[in-house]
């Protein structure tokens, strides 16, 4: 790896080597937050709507925190932190909506392969579960719930 970072230079035509990644100039900085604003948004349904509010609050928190993280313009985070109260407001009528619709929250929401219950007794949800519970209480950082790179084209919990 060392011999690398000592070859960089040559090949970027610059004098200096970075002493590590994180050290690197980022000549680029990120500015569209499209796969942060689809998991935020998915996320209300992946959680609240099949009742776990609390870890939906949770992912968000850590989704938030990994986005402030990330080499994106200040505008770009701007425009994200201006948008997230938005789309809460949304997605909690359409909740809303939802369970006056359906006399509460639903067994299986349109699209879901699997009921809220199947989705949320399955291993996959509990290991995603431990893990935002892990960042709540803060063994773990937003990195490692947010395990996807800054400019990923889509996150997952």
């Amino acid at each position: 790896m060392r011999a690398i970072l000592l070859i960089l230079p040559i090949l970027l035509g610059t004098s200096q080597v970075p002493a590590s990644a994180e050290d690197a100039p980022n000549l680029t900085p990120l500015q569209r937050t499209d796969a942060f604003r689809s998991a935020y948004a998915a996320s209300f349904y992946e959680f609240d709507a099949c009742g776990d509010g609390f870890a939906g609050r949770i992912y968000r928190s850590a989704l938030t925190q990994k986005l402030d993280r990330c080499p994106f313009t200040a505008e770009a985070k701007q425009r994200f932190r201006a948008w997230a109260p938005a789309q809460r407001r949304k997605a909690s009528e359409a909740i809303t909506n939802l369970i006056e619709k359906t006399g509460g929250l639903p067994v299986r929401l349109d699209g879901m392969t699997q009921t809220c219950h199947a989705q949320m007794a399955s291993a996959e949800y509990r290991t995603v579960r431990r893990r935002l519970e892990d960042f709540y209480v803060g063994k773990i950082g937003a990195d490692a719930v947010v395990a996807q790179p800054c400019d990923a084209a889509e996150i997952a919990p």
